[in-house]
């Protein structure tokens, strides 16, 4: 029976805040050779379709899980869709005014932002190496699926989790003073358990790889849990296998020595 691969984007097969923005060699062939082999590869990322980077669409994955899992698809074909009530959206764009931050709120294409010359939001977006074609002014009227905030002081974020908890999710940036903004009880892990309930693949069967907190979820849904190197600390503390540093070709690395691809 086919396997069920998960991988996460950014601090998992590549790397851009720490000098490594394209995917490896290595991680390519592996992904490759999963896929020769029968496996299915999923990209799951907090990233919307609009956000994903050329390099990963390249790889030719199965299907995605995206928005932090509002969203899934396998194959090209839709297999579930989550969006935010307005007054969701109203809620947080209130948390956000009352710490002096900035909001960003995407659909699975496009993203609207209140000010396009805010120097948070500048800033945000120089770090995380997005092109600010993906943001308008201009309110849009679709679906919206993830949210993004970001502070200027990581430090307010115990309070703005509490202020938003009641609605919504805050899941912080690893390493950063931005927040993911899901909806209530929406996940990753809401992705893996609708696709193996839709490929009919049992739990088992099933890998992740992960390394922020955003991933915690997902990695606690399937049978096979890996952290990467570099993962947040916080993860460490579940007792989930660890692979190599992301820099170091960690998804190689544990794919070859648990004998599910060969070595290059």
């Amino acid at each position: 029976m086919k396997n069920l691969i998960f991988l996460d984007i950014d601090g998992t097969i590549l790397d851009g805040s720490r000098g490594m923005p394209d995917i490896s060699d290595k991680t390519r062939y592996a992904i490759k050779q999963l896929q020769q082999n029968g496996d299915h590869v999923l990209i799951a990322s907090g990233r919307c379709k609009g956000l994903l980077y050329k390099q990963v669409y390249d790889l030719k994955p199965d299907g995605f899980i995206l928005c932090n899992g509002a969203f899934g698809e396998f194959q090209g074909k839709e297999i579930y869709s989550y969006s935010f009530k307005e007054e969701t959206l109203n809620r947080i764009k209130e948390v956000v005014a009352r710490y002096k931050g900035f909001y960003i709120f995407e659909t699975l294409e496009k993203a609207y932002v209140e000010s396009l010359q805010g120097k948070l939001f500048n800033s945000f977006v120089k770090s995380w190496n997005i092109s600010r074609d993906f943001f308008s002014e201009d309110r849009i009227n679709e679906p919206i699926q993830i949210v993004m905030i970001g502070f200027k002081d990581y430090s307010v974020f115990p309070e703005v989790q509490k202020d938003i908890s009641e609605y919504a999710d805050a899941i912080p940036h690893n390493g950063f003073s931005s927040f993911d903004i899901n909806i209530k009880d929406v996940n990753k892990g809401t992705g893996v358990k609708k696709l193996l309930e839709y490929l009919n693949i049992p739990k088992e069967k099933s890998y992740c790889f992960g390394d922020g907190a955003n991933d915690l979820e997902m990695l606690k849904e399937v049978g096979h849990p890996v952290t990467m190197g570099n993962c947040d600390k916080a993860l460490d503390a579940y007792g989930f296998e660890k692979t190599a540093d992301v820099l170091d070709d960690g998804v190689y690395q544990y794919l070859v020595k648990h004998k599910l691809i060969k070595a290059l």
